[in-house]
């Protein structure tokens, strides 16, 4: 096993957990149809959304990665919040909530910091461990496509803005994949 396929393995396996848990919280959503909202399936397709870009960017830049402790906890940064959104993010009883949107609205903020924690994560891990540098503009970039929703979301709570940055985020995400 090369140093590459150990550290994508690692890396997959808890990014695995986070799609699993979405899948399971779709079925459950499915349950409380009636009361779904727009939310909480924006959220999952967010999350799935950057999971596929996290893997695959991963694949893509990280083939010569060295394993060590420190690229392992930069792995484990950049993929345990999306284990920790993937099982927050839906109610343990739908039955015992009105509105699943209100639901979601209740710990956004947990979430949003929660999003925003890979992309930091996986740029610093960049710079410290893999010696990459990034230019002001690639900077600005990163923080417009990942950085500003979260947290314009973290600290405006209301239900209509959280519908419009959840959709626009997973549609910004969508662009960035297929382009």
């Amino acid at each position: 096993m090369s140093a590459f396929e150990f550290y994508f393995s690692f890396f997959g396996l808890i990014l695995g957990i986070a799609v699993a848990n979405v899948a399971i919280g779709f079925g459950r959503l499915w349950r409380a149809r009636e009361r779904v909202g727009v939310c909480l399936p924006l959220l999952g397709a967010w999350l799935l959304s950057h999971a596929v870009m996290n893997w695959d960017s991963t694949w893509d830049s990280l083939q010569a990665v060295p394993v060590s402790p420190a690229s392992l906890f930069v792995g484990l940064f950049v993929a345990m919040p999306y284990v920790v959104v993937s099982t927050v993010m839906f109610p343990d009883d739908t039955d015992r909530h009105g509105s699943l949107d209100e639901f979601y609205l209740s710990h956004s903020r947990l979430v949003m910091a929660a999003m925003a924690t890979p992309t930091f994560a996986g740029m610093i891990g960049y710079v410290v461990i893999f010696n990459q540098r990034y230019t002001p503009q690639a900077l600005l970039d990163l923080f417009l496509l990942f950085g500003l929703i979260p947290l314009v979301l973290f600290f405006w709570r209301n239900l209509r803005v959280h519908q419009i940055g959840l959709a626009l985020a997973v549609a910004i995400l969508m662009w960035r994949l297929f382009r």
